[in-house]
């Protein structure tokens, strides 16, 4: 697994500062192309302190506190709360107005009628970011066609949209996922046929000992390093191989 970081945002935040700011921008990115986790007019990604020592193995809990905390304390992170299980501890972080501008982004414009308006629809991350030698920026965002020539969502065969609408059932959040993992596979020209993401679901089911939040982790991990698959957690031993079915009502 590679990390990367903007070479500007290390100056002013430091190297952990930027790499932490980094995989934020690209999750933000990912959500405000999609629509999703839009409130007080940001766009915001969340995560557990758990699933996050296992995206980042390099740093410990309290190493991504002190991260986290300083971030915040110089105005480059907000953090807020906004599950709907007021006892949820899920940590929810957007960026402020000068980290969105550095990766060519911005919090999308709400209209009168409350409706939000995002830029260039299909392309939250710029392929080309402004860079010097330092600059690291290199495939952290998953591959997409070029401008004019996105795939649209609905290019997958039906039979394999139903079987990933059956598998994730009511769970908007593992829906997503799963579109951003099909995404990576169609644009690296993986086949998406009812057999293959078939046995896709069923490695992620043996993968994730079936438990909802290790399945989010797995498909963010693959979609972070552009993945056709899922693979297991950074620093965890993979199960045992066995027949792995899934259900789908």
């Amino acid at each position: 697994m590679e990390f990367h970081f903007n070479a500007e945002l290390a100056t002013a935040y430091g190297v952990d500062g930027a790499i932490f700011l980094h995989a934020m921008a690209f999750w933000v990115a990912k959500n405000q192309a999609n629509g999703r986790h839009f409130h007080e007019g940001r766009t915001w990604t969340y995560n557990t302190l758990e699933a996050l020592t296992k995206l980042f193995p390099f740093w410990s809990k309290r190493q991504i506190e002190r991260i986290t905390g300083r971030l915040r304390e110089q105005g480059a992170l907000l953090s807020g709360n906004f599950s709907e299980d007021k006892t949820d501890r899920t940590l929810w972080y957007a960026l402020s107005d000068a980290v969105l501008e550095t990766y060519g982004l911005r919090a999308p414009p709400i209209s009168p009628n409350g409706e939000m308006h995002f830029t260039e629809p299909g392309q939250p991350f710029p392929h080309s970011v402004k860079c010097n030698k330092e600059t690291v920026t290199d495939q952290l965002y998953s591959p997409l066609p070029p401008k004019g020539e996105r795939r649209d969502k609905h290019d997958l065969p039906p039979a394999v949209r139903e079987l990933l609408t059956g598998y994730a059932g009511e769970d908007r959040e593992l829906a997503g996922a799963l579109e951003d993992l099909m995404e990576v596979r169609t644009a690296k020209k993986a086949v998406n046929s009812p057999r293959a993401v078939r046995t896709l679901l069923g490695e992620l089911d043996r993968l994730s000992g079936r438990r909802r939040e290790d399945k989010l982790l797995l498909l963010r991990q693959s979609v972070t390093n552009s993945w056709k698959s899922v693979f297991p957690l950074k620093g965890q031993p993979p199960p045992p191989r066995k027949e792995t079915t899934f259900d789908v009502e």
